[in-house]
């Protein structure tokens, strides 16, 4: 068998056959040999109908294995995925997740069908998931998983012992590298390290092994808070309190996860893909619509900028020559604005820079795009020189490069920490606002220059 799932094109054949049979036990053996690095793109080759199919028979013989099946893939793909199939399959592989996977591919989905899952689940769990929905997902509540193990601080070591191995497999997916003590009013207490078990009598309570003074979060506290935290532990997991009772652990991978989510998703709106997460093979309706969102906008932005071009229609039609350069004009405007932008945006995730660092972010750009534009323009201007034979155009494009380089990287440093301030996602409007903007500077520089040179350029 693991030679048949050795080529990637064999191995979807195979499971497009598998699945046609509609046998859930080979299907099922079949995936459990398919090497992880190989899944997502088997899975994803698959057709809609044919993917739906898979996921449905393996609801029934084996949702544990469908569960981990959409691990692989970002949760608003999994959410679709899910999204397709009856409420009742959905719902075994949805109780089949991890906690924080449940909320994470839960909240994806259109509110109906999510309903429709969660009322069919097991009620306990289901309530369970409704109560965690309510939680930002870039606070400890939305990142922490529910599946921890905790004692009362009174019960001998001997008692916890013989727990943990009589139920060896169900906290086969716990986080077990802590246990955690709570007093008889449900609130934590401690914390015990799972070595610290096998170090004392088995007569004593696991409260006078206990770390009293542990670390622990809040509900509301917010990622860039956990991640410092995180920083500055060396711990794999922290307690989640809700007013000082224990509700869940928020895991050290759980936090890089959402950090890394968090920048991924920052460089897509920064690239035009709004509403996060795109893969090809997403609902091309969805796609469609999340990059119309960003182009629309651009465009009417556009039509500004030529509106430029229009209003000195005379000056470019006696000088032709114009036009082949505006569009570098516009490129180098476009680009150096674009990288104050990237770099401001940078500095924001980090905490380097907040919204009231306006001066000082103009300030420290200022410099930089000065020096930048006299080097640019030097440049420029030598190669006009050459190329054209005609010092006054080039003595134009020269001076004219320094001047809208340092206004476009001033502009394309300031506005992120503008829109900070005003609640706007910079990643989302930064590099739109920046470019129409330098646009209209580049233009109406050059060409206001060569309306005053015209007869000398000519």
């Amino acid at each position: 068998m693991a030679q048949e799932v050795g080529d990637k094109a064999g191995a979807i054949a195979q499971l497009e056959e598998l699945v046609a049979d509609g046998g859930g036990a080979a299907l099922a053996s079949f995936l459990h040999l398919l090497p992880p690095e190989d899944t997502a793109y088997t899975v994803s080759h698959l057709a809609d109908d044919t993917r739906t199919a898979m996921l449905a028979l393996l609801s029934e013989h084996d949702a544990d294995l469908a569960a981990d099946l959409l691990e692989h893939f970002v949760d608003e793909h999994a959410a679709e995925m899910i999204e397709q199939l009856e409420p009742d399959a959905a719902a075994a592989i949805v109780d089949a997740m991890d906690s924080d996977e449940q909320v994470d591919v839960l909240a994806e989905m259109h509110e109906d069908d999510a309903e429709a899952i969660l009322q069919v689940m097991d009620p306990e769990e289901a309530q369970d998931t409704r109560k965690r929905l309510e939680y930002d997902e870039d606070v400890a509540g939305g990142l922490m998983i529910t599946e921890y193990l905790s004692y009362h601080e009174d019960q001998p070591v001997r008692e916890v012992t013989v727990d943990l191995q009589e139920n060896a497999e169900a906290y086969g997916e716990y986080e077990v590298r802590y246990l955690y003590t709570v007093d008889t009013a449900g609130l934590l207490s401690g914390t015990v390290p799972l070595r610290s078990l096998l170090l004392v009598p088995p007569s004593r309570s696991i409260g006078s092994i206990k770390v009293a003074e542990a670390v622990t979060v809040n509900v509301d506290t917010p990622l860039d808070d956990l991640h410092d935290l995180f920083d500055r532990v060396d711990l794999f997991a922290v307690p989640v309190l809700d007013r000082g009772k224990l509700v869940g652990v928020v895991q050290r991978a759980a936090v890089q996860e959402a950090v890394g989510e968090r920048e991924a998703e920052q460089f897509l709106r920064f690239g035009g893909i709004i509403g996060g997460e795109e893969l090809r093979t997403m609902s091309v309706a969805s796609r469609a619509a999340r990059r119309l969102t960003f182009l629309l906008p651009i465009m009417l932005l556009l039509l500004v900028s030529a509106s430029i071009i229009a209003l000195f229609e005379g000056t470019v039609e006696r000088l032709p020559i114009l036009a082949a350069f505006l569009p570098v004009v516009a490129g180098i405007c476009g680009s150096g604005g674009n990288q104050a932008v990237a770099v401001s945006i940078r500095e924001l995730s980090l905490g380097l820079i907040g919204p009231g660092d306006f001066r000082r972010v103009l300030f420290k750009e200022l410099i930089v795009a000065g020096l930048i534009g006299l080097g640019l323009g030097v440049v420029l201007f030598l190669i006009v020189l050459v190329w054209q034979q005609n010092i006054y155009l080039a003595l134009l494009l020269g001076v004219s490069i320094p001047m809208v380089v340092t206004v476009s990287k001033c502009i394309g440093g300031t506005v992120p920490v503008l829109l900070k301030k005003t609640g706007v996602d910079p990643a989302m409007a930064a590099g739109p606002i920046v470019t129409t903007v330098v646009d209209l500077v580049g233009f109406f520089t050059v060409l206001t220059l060569a309306t005053l040179m015209l007869d000398k350029l000519r």
